[in-house]
């Protein structure tokens, strides 16, 4: 039906009178309601279709009628819209109140990320748009439209201000979940601490079973109000080398929340907020660079999960703990973890946090140290953990690792390295010729310069505990497979050795015919013992194949050997189900139980390529919790690197 120039002309009018009124364009957001749909209701006449098919006359450039939308008024501003203009005394279509149902959202949601000490800074990145469904209407035999639930998504990665100078700061960062019970002794506790270090709290968020634009369910954007100032919803990144993840909402159910994360910080140090303890090493492209590493925060608020298996299953592995990140004068990195007893207590270094006080002066239970390998150690590391220079040196390291956490035990792991007669060089003259001209070819003087080094390690207030791994059992294969016999100036020495093991093997040999328990024997052990008699049961060997438990953690397996035989890997000792502290990898790892300390040297000549080794111990705590703790730049905490000399006697 063709139109009359006067009811295109009304029709234009009508519109026009709308736009004046507040209501907002066809096509936009913001007003009353939609102008085109508000004339259709009053008049039912297809006023959107009309408007399109005059806008197509206009662009052929044609007589048309075309509405003039610059005649449009914004209303008003107010808080909260829930009907449309009094003045035209209408209802809101179901488009309207869909714009108006995500609009609300959309408010709540950009509350929550800004409301903080570190808000969002592109809160627009989360689109809540509204959403239309049509069903069919058996009365008005044709489909109308229906208001359905706000659809929310990201368009990028939500950031807050970035920290440009990283040097001399401090964080704890934990993670925290929606509408979930507050632990608040651990929390009251890391204020505490936070104080006693100077350090800033960022808590990053996650959440379960829902997520943060639930339009109905309000509890998916309530935390704990005592955390409000500290949430943070975006990724903070800090200097040139850190980042936190605070974006990263992962389910406190999953079973390995980083595995898949771990070239998301994009080379930087990362701590991603999770309740399940989690960290893996990245290898670095030069194996002369140490490798970063990525890590979940733990938890300060208590477990609540559905009583399913997953749900119940994670509950045996959320932490109650953080992760403590600090930057030293020269913007060097170093990260803990803090794991908290039932109570909220937990223990930093030397450092006791309980009933909200801070004490120092604590002894650690154990350190598992990084790989020794006494004949290729690295001095600076060697200097800032046991305080002295196995070069001979008469420099100390003031305030060492041990000399603050004197540790109780210490477990030490490779002790030996076997440099100069190693099996991975048989027939290598190249290698052979290098020992020679550099005064490295002897085995005994490898034993003895291990035997030196525990004499310096060893006390009587403290023990020292080897686990024995697979480079200690190189000087075993070496003497088994007669290889010194044709080796000049280890002949001699290779005799002695063999004699003790032939001895040893009878021994064993009457132990299996008669039934009795079989004697554990150790070459390294003989070895050393025979040049060191004085060590006694100052140092303790925890021969391969045995076991070595502190507090019901396995300190005494090296990690080289699997279960049933198989090569040993953390996944498989995580299945084991045993709390473990282990070496051999040489790159940090944590895998439910299994806590990975790292080495003391990352080059050792048959590295190259990418490398994921780090200079990492692990610290065990009186109430047995555990915590990494990596060296950088031969410092093993933020601070400068004090070096002490001897004053000279008067007779020198």
């Amino acid at each position: 039906m063709t139109l009359s120039n006067e009811e295109r002309a009304r029709r234009k009018k009508v519109i026009e009178d709308l736009l004046q009124l507040g209501y907002h364009p066809q096509g936009q957001r913001g007003g009353l309601a939609s102008a085109t749909k508000t004339a259709e209701r009053r008049e039912g006449i297809n006023f959107p279709n009309w408007v399109r098919a005059e806008e197509a006359l206009k662009r052929k450039r044609k007589p048309h009628y075309a509405v003039d939308w610059s005649l449009y008024v914004p209303p008003v501003k107010t808080a909260t819209v829930i009907r449309g203009s009094e003045e035209a005394g209408e209802e809101l279509s179901a488009e309207d109140h869909a714009h108006m149902r995500a609009l609300a959202l959309s408010t709540e949601v950009t509350e929550l990320i800004t409301k903080s000490k570190y808000p969002v800074v592109n809160p627009e990145s989360i689109i809540v748009d509204s959403y239309m469904t049509r069903r069919w209407d058996r009365e008005e035999q044709a489909y109308v439209l229906r208001e359905g639930k706000p659809r929310t998504w990201m368009s990028d990665t939500l950031r807050v201000e970035p920290i440009k100078d990283s040097r001399g700061k401090s964080f704890i960062f934990t993670a925290a979940q929606n509408d979930s019970m507050l632990h608040e002794e651990f929390w009251a506790n890391l204020q505490a601490y936070a104080a006693h270090l100077n350090a800033e709290i960022v808590v990053g968020p996650f959440t379960y079973e829902t997520q943060w634009w639930a339009e109905n369910n309000p509890q998916a954007r309530e935390y704990a109000p005592e955390l409000a100032e500290f949430m943070c919803f975006g990724q903070m990144k800090i200097g040139s080398n850190f980042v936190f993840c605070g974006e990263m909402n992962t389910l406190p159910t999953a079973a390995q929340p980083i595995s898949d994360l771990v070239t998301y910080s994009r080379g930087r140090w990362a701590v991603f907020p999770h309740a399940k303890r989690q960290l893996k090493s990245v290898p670095s492209d030069d194996p002369a660079v140490q490798a970063h590493q990525v890590m979940t925060s733990g938890c300060v608020t208590r477990p609540k999960v559905i009583p399913r298996k997953a749900g119940v299953k994670s509950i045996f592995h959320q932490v109650i703990g953080a992760t403590i990140v600090q930057f030293d004068d020269d913007g060097d990195i170093f990260c803990r973890q803090i794991t908290a007893s039932d109570d909220g207590s937990f223990y930093d270094l030397d450092a006791c946090v309980a009933n909200a006080e801070v004490t120092t002066g604590h002894r650690v239970t154990a350190i598992t140290m990084p790989d020794i390998h006494v004949r290729k150690i690295d001095q600076n590391n060697c200097m800032a953990i046991f305080g002295w220079d196995m070069r001979g040196g008469r420099a100390q390291y003031r305030n060492s690792m041990i000399d603050v956490l004197n540790p109780e035990n210490i477990i030490l792991h490779d002790i030996f390295d076997n440099e100069a007669r190693n099996h991975h060089h048989i027939h290598d003259n190249a290698h052979s010729y290098e020992m020679a001209i550099r005064g490295r070819d002897s085995v005994e003087d490898e034993v003895e310069g291990v035997g030196d080094f525990l004499a310096l390690l060893a006390r009587e207030d403290r023990k020292t505990i080897i686990a024995e791994g697979n480079h200690d059992l190189a000087l075993e294969k070496y003497v088994r497979e007669g290889r010194y016999r044709m080796d000049g100036t280890n002949i001699r020495y290779g005799l002695q050795l063999e004699d003790a093991y032939l001895g040893y093997v009878e021994a064993r040999s009457h132990a299996l015919d008669n039934e009795l328990p079989v004697p554990k024997f150790s070459m390294l052990e003989h070895a050393v013992r025979l040049k060191r008699p004085e060590l006694g049961a100052w140092v303790e060997w925890c021969v391969d194949g045995y076991s070595y438990l502190i507090d019901g953690i396995q300190v005494g397996n090296h990690g080289f050997r699997g279960p049933n035989g198989a090569r040993g890997t953390v996944a498989g000792f995580a299945r084991a189900g045993r709390k473990m502290s282990i070496g051999d990898k040489h790159s940090p790892e944590i895998m439910e139980g299994v806590y990975v300390s790292g080495v003391m040297n990352l080059r050792h000549g048959y590295n190259k390529g990418l490398s994921g080794w780090a200079v990492t111990v692990t610290i065990q705590y009186p109430d047995g919790k555990r915590s990494l703790a990596t060296l950088q730049n031969g410092k093993w905490r933020p601070g400068k690197r004090v070096i002490r000399m001897p004053a000279p006697s008067l007779a020198a």
